[in-house]
């Protein structure tokens, strides 16, 4: 863990402040199994526990960082004025260690966990039926750099030059685009092989088209800022309802019976596809820490991948844990001739779909001029 070992002195000030005001000594312990007792914000003398202000966690700190595989310290202090009989500790909700009246610290293994916020909780138990309550938040995040991708070019398509490209997704031999600006968003059908826009549907001028998925011969789109996404039919376009969300809107994939939505954060949201509610927030990291202005999204074998806006590089996610597992890096599909004609703050690497049939991956960019069937080494 970071802090281990290295405390700045603002921060050993804070500890030592902890333990002069509460009593500590310590073991190690093991880990168990185990869930939380129902805790309350009042206790009743006769039915439940007396909650008192007599614990608090002194490692980790808030905002500390650990990894993958990481043993550290786990350690609390008590007030004086309340003995401790014994302790459970928690681990996001899962009982991790119990503890006897003089231990105070153990040494925690942490898991391949989800990454980004982890949560700690202590209850303490002391006589009379009271019990002190603690908890504590820290980051968590993967110990290894993703493994690099290799990838060989299959074969070069031209690509609509207006196309601010959002979202693309590669469905029954065809390929469906989503582009984005004021004024000039659309959904668009395209043959590749024949070098064809089949079909376009222009949005309101209002609107800047973002990410696109196809869900049960039902295409969504998201808008930007808008904050309003759209449900048509794939054979017409005809749009069949509208479906709100609490964030911005960029990139969209659909991942089993669920959509993945995301909004240019760290931050990756499962939605149901009927009710658009979010089932579950991923917390995306690497080895370096958070990884942000994730943008379009494709689902492949198991795996989110995202382009990294701004950048050349795309991240294949864990969806279960946020980790990056993989990275593939892309600067070199254009020519210096070609990338001088974009505008290098906008007009960069945004667009992957996957064709399962052939297993390889279909990527191109912001008014790129090209679009890339790329197989992964």
């Amino acid at each position: 863990m970071e802090f281990a070992g290295r405390l700045k002195p603002m921060r050993l000030a804070l500890a030592f402040l902890l333990i002069a005001l509460f009593s500590c000594n310590g073991k190690k312990t093991t880990e168990q199994e185990g869930k939380t007792p129902p805790a309350t914000e009042q206790g009743d003398a006769e039915k439940g526990p007396r909650y008192v202000k007599s614990v608090q966690f002194v490692y980790p700190m808030k905002y500390d960082t650990c990894r993958y595989g990481e043993e550290t310290t786990v350690s609390f202090a008590n007030n004086r004025r309340y003995v401790v009989d014994s302790a459970h500790v928690f681990f996001n909700q899962r009982l991790i260690a119990r503890l006897d009246s003089t231990e105070r610290e153990f040494q925690f293994k942490i898991p391949e966990t989800k990454c980004g916020r982890n949560n700690l909780k202590l209850i303490a138990f002391h006589s009379d039926n009271r019990q002190g309550v603690a908890t504590q938040s820290f980051v968590v995040q993967p110990g290894e750099a993703p493994r690099k991708l290799g990838y060989e070019l299959v074969k070069t398509y031209r690509h609509a030059p207006d196309a601010s490209t959002q979202g693309l997704i590669f469905h029954e031999g065809y390929i469906y685009e989503g582009t984005g600006l004021y004024g000039e968003s659309t959904l668009r059908k395209v043959d590749l092989e024949k070098d064809k826009i089949l079909s376009v549907l222009s949005l309101e001028s209002q609107y800047f088209g973002e990410g696109i998925t196809i869900y049960k011969d039902k295409i969504f789109q998201l808008t930007w800022t808008s904050r309003k996404g759209f449900v048509y039919d794939i054979s017409s376009f005809a749009l069949e309802t509208t479906f709100d969300y609490d964030s911005q809107g960029w990139g969209l994939t659909t991942m089993g019976d669920t959509l993945v939505m995301s909004d240019g954060s760290h931050k990756l949201y499962l939605l149901d596809p009927d009710s658009f509610s979010i089932l579950k927030t991923i917390e995306v990291y690497d080895n370096k820490g958070a990884v942000t202005n994730l943008n379009e999204l494709e689902y492949i074998n198991g795996k989110i991948w995202a382009n990294v806006w701004l950048t050349d590089r795309i991240v294949v996610i864990n969806p279960k844990t946020g980790a990056v597992t993989e990275e593939l890096l892309l600067p070199d599909l254009l020519t210096a001739a070609e990338k001088a004609r974009l505008d290098s703050d906008d007009d960069v690497l945004n667009g992957i779909a996957y064709n399962e049939q052939k297993g390889t991956i279909y990527v191109t960019g912001k008014h790129w001029p090209k679009l890339f069937e790329i197989k992964i080494k």
